[in-house]
């Protein structure tokens, strides 16, 4: 991928883009900066800003092996932390400053710190979702996104929810998430090893950090009843968090201990897919979720909730099943479906890795992205013309 060509007459070509995050721990929206940054540095000078965390150190280490600059920031409410980004900005003139969030909690002050610092073009990625329940938080959201050029959402149902709170649709521009292609994996017996698993077990796998909105509780739910059709049933939930030792307690209680595998955080987890028969995601929300597009990529057929974002990457009947959220029967019997039925597994895997390969790539999503960019650029320069 190159920068995009001029959008238009009098149109700026990008150079220089810094992409930023507040979040303490980026994970998948972590990965889609790295993806949108493994693009951009074939043409671009790219910097990664973000709090320094131990997943933000992870960030901005896996940031500067791809060749983009790794800034690290103080926490957003530091006095330092404006000035901070005016340094950089100073050392480092930038066309474009691209926030990254996700829920609408984080603190949106880094838009304001690059406008400020004179930033032509401020763009800001919406992760998640309109999720918050009270309308006290509308206050704060819209005076945040009050210095940003434009708003990008990752799935067409995503962005109405931020037209429901008043957002003007000519605002937003939506740009479904991609990912860069895997290429070859270990292998099953490779990656079932390295799990601890059998070779002909049949494996539900699902990855993921393991809070509420990730909705594991509903997969465990469902185990005994697989597990009575399935005695051989490994169900490997990998991912860390603050539920690990709710759910380990919860499969204690629903004796299935034995069947359900909670190994942590694994840094090759993306390898590890090829250990499953069934990829599941059992999400109670979404924005458009980077693991579903990882499973098509590796061939997996998938079972997934009909919520925002999963139901635009599966196409239901074709490469999975989609079932309603916090339904453990359902999501139980789509599991069963599958792993009784070899042949239709391989036929939604392949199916899926040529949606994958169609609609999801990071070569496309970055491309959107630019252009984007441009538009934003010149109609700064329209304006300033004007001026």
């Amino acid at each position: 991928m190159t920068a995009a060509p001029p959008a238009g007459p009098g149109a700026r070509r990008v150079r220089s883009v810094c992409l930023y995050t507040p979040s303490a721990d980026p994970s998948g929206m972590g990965a889609h900066m790295l993806d949108l940054a493994a693009e951009y540095v074939r043409g671009l000078e790219v910097s990664v800003l973000a709090w320094p965390t131990e997943p933000g150190t992870r960030l901005l280490g896996r940031a500067e092996a791809l060749g983009a600059r790794p800034v690290p920031l103080p926490h957003p409410r530091d006095p330092d932390f404006a000035a901070a980004i005016a340094r950089h900005l100073q050392a480092h003139p930038a066309d474009v400053f691209h926030v990254h969030v996700g829920t609408g909690r984080e603190n949106f002050d880094g838009a304001r710190a690059a406008r400020g610092a004179g930033v032509p073009a401020v763009v800001q990625t919406q992760h998640y979702p309109w999720l918050m329940g009270s309308p006290k938080h509308l206050v704060p959201f819209f005076a945040g996104i009050e210095p940003v050029d434009r708003l990008i959402t990752v799935s067409h149902a995503q962005r109405r929810t931020y037209e429901r709170v008043g957002v003007p649709g000519g605002r937003m521009t939506t740009v479904p998430n991609g990912i860069v292609a895997r290429g070859p994996g270990p292998g099953r017996a490779a990656a079932r090893e390295a799990l601890g698993l059998d070779h002909d077990q049949p494996v539900v796998l699902t990855i993921g950090r393991l809070n509420v909105m990730k909705g594991q509780r509903y997969l465990l739910d469902a185990v005994p009843a697989l597990a009575e059709r399935f005695p051989d049933l490994a169900v490997v939930v990998l991912g860390s968090g603050h539920l690990h030792e709710q759910l380990t307690a919860q499969a204690a209680a629903l004796g299935v201990s034995d069947r359900v595998h909670l190994p942590g955080h694994r840094g090759d987890a993306r390898m590890l897919l090829d250990a499953a028969d069934v990829f599941v995601l059992p999400s109670k929300h979404e924005g458009m979720p980077l693991v579903l597009l990882e499973a098509m990529d590796a061939g997996l057929p998938v079972v997934a909730t009909r919520v925002i974002g999963s139901e635009e990457v599966v196409a239901d009947g074709e490469t999975g099943l989609l079932v309603r959220p916090r339904d453990a029967a359902a999501l139980g019997t789509a599991l069963a479906t599958l792993l009784a039925a070899p042949d239709l597994r391989a036929q939604y895997g392949r199916e899926g890795r040529r949606r994958f390969a169609r609609h999801f790539t990071s070569a496309r999503m970055a491309d959107e992205t630019i252009e984007v960019y441009e538009k934003v650029l010149q109609s700064a320069d329209t304006t300033q013309a004007r001026a």
